[in-house]
This record gives C-alpha cells, structure tokens and sequence, in this order.
C-alpha cells in the first residue's frame, strides 16, 4: 500500500489553480505518480498529481500526458470518465475495522466538466443508490485546465494537459453528511486514477489487482496522511 503526504499551507496563501509549480505554493506539495499499469505490458502516458490543504478545502493538481485529447460530457455528474480524464477515490473517515466506507469519487473530464459522488462500497453490484452532489453545492467546486471547452476533439498537436481544482470542505461535509475536518494527523483512504483510455494504458496510483480495470476498488485504497 503506498502512503501520499498532502503538504499543509497557511490560510492567508493563495493557491493558484493553474499548471505552474515552480515559483508558487505547489512547490511545496509531494508529487504522486500514477505509474501502475495493471492491465497493460508497457507503461502508459505519464499522470502526475499534487495536492495540499488548508483548513478550508483539499486543492488538486494533475499534470496529463496526452497524444489524443478529447472530452463530450459536458452535464454536472455525466459519464466524464469516457473522456480523457483524471479521478480521485477517497474514504474521509475509513471505519476503524479497515473495511471500505464510503468514498467520494471526484471525476473530472480534460475541460473541466466534473462528477462529484458519495457511495457505498460495491454500489454496483448491490444495486443501490449513490448521492450526487448538487448543482448549488457544485458551484463552490472550482475547476481550471488548461484545454478550451466544453468539448474536445483530438488533434495532431496534443501532447498534454493539466488541471486543478478546488474541492470547498462545506461541500464534501454537504456531500457526505460527516462534520469533515482537514487537519494535521487526519488519515484518508484513497486512490488517484487516469481514465479515458485504452485498458492497457490506464494508470493508478495504488496498483488495483484485478482481471480488469475497476477503479470503484476501496479494498486497493492507499493511504493519504494530512501533514
């Protein structure tokens, strides 16, 4: 199981939600690799992810390699994991039993379209229902990338892309009905993942050991330690 440390920033910095690292805060956040390709022979496109936290919200930031960009969901909550996306996976309170909770899933597509859920563990197969968050919630998440959009079709010159985000925590605890705190000490259980792609190409970050590719795995969650 990997372990990912999100750096710590003081209230009063701004983080800019922008592909730059060097001269701003990003500098100081750890870097995840989602370099585990469990379903392919050769390693895939490289995905990087940096993340920090205030006391007021989690800040994500992907950088993609990407030879044929695309993106068509353009609707709150849509299918974005079709389009050339990147995900995260986590359990914000994990039972003290180390069985998987629920988990938020944050799914956002290479424009900046986004999914934003609170489900059961194998919510599939149980056949029951997951929340989705609301249009008013949703509007405090705040989304960059560095692709035009609302949609995007491939083309000769695409090489990569990145995106970042800003996930409020009034809209996680809204989301998932928890008094969430974002402290030092607090521990999460998670996963990064890179969708959009043939199987053999897609990336984890904690390496899922299945036939094929279901990234709905809390069982493989690695561990994300607050600083």
């Amino acid at each position: 199981m990997r372990t990912y440390e999100v750096s710590r920033i003081d209230a009063d910095r701004v983080v800019p939600l922008t592909g730059a690292v060097d001269g701003t805060v990003w500098e100081r956040a750890n870097v995840a690799r989602l370099d585990e390709y469990a379903w392919g022979d050769e390693p895939g496109p490289e995905t990087t992810v940096r993340a920090l936290f205030d006391a007021e919200a989690l800040y994500l930031q992907f950088h993609v390699e990407d030879d044929e960009i695309t993106a068509d969901v353009t609707e709150l909550n849509g299918p974005t994991f079709e389009d050339s996306s990147v995900e995260l996976f986590a359990t914000p309170s994990p039972p003290d039993d180390g069985s998987p909770g629920r988990y938020c899933n944050f799914e956002a597509n290479c424009c900046g379209t986004f999914k934003l859920a609170w489900q059961e563990p194998n919510w599939r197969e149980r056949d029951i229902g997951r929340d989705l968050v609301s249009a008013t919630d949703a509007a405090a998440v705040e989304v960059e990338t560095s692709v035009p959009g609302p949609t995007k079709t491939a083309s000769p010159d695409d090489d990569a892309w990145w995106l970042a985000a800003r996930l409020p925590r009034s809209t996680l605890q809204s989301l998932t009905g928890l008094p969430l705190e974002l402290d030092s000490e607090t521990v999460w259980r998670g996963n990064f993942y890179r969708s959009g792609l043939p199987d053999a190409q897609k990336g984890t970050w904690n390496r899922i050991e299945l036939p094929e590719p279901t990234y709905h795995s809390p069982a493989y969650f690695g561990r994300i330690e607050f600083e």
